[in-house]
């Protein structure tokens, strides 16, 4: 799902934090259509206002681990990240 990270060196240690970063954001993007599902679901105007404030936590938590990633050494190809949010619907 995260093709975006892209390996650029071959040792144990790099491929290590790259599967640790690719298993975080794809729990973070599961998340994320979970949200935006029960968002889509929703009549309640309570709930989902927390289903917006959810996405955009989630959205603030896959932004901090690519810049880490970054950080890191790790490639990410922006053009593969989606950064649409149901808060601008």
């Amino acid at each position: 799902m995260f093709e975006f990270l892209k390996k650029q060196k071959k040792n144990d240690s790099y491929n290590k934090k790259l599967d640790d970063y690719v298993t975080r954001m794809e729990y973070i993007q599961s998340r994320l259509e979970k949200v935006r599902q029960l968002f889509n679901n929703e009549s309640d105007p309570e709930r989902i206002e927390a289903y917006i404030y959810e996405e955009k936590a989630l959205m603030i938590r896959l932004d901090h681990l690519i810049k880490s990633a970054k950080e890191d050494g790790i490639s990410v190809d922006i053009l593969s990240y989606n950064k649409g949010s149901m808060s601008d619907l």
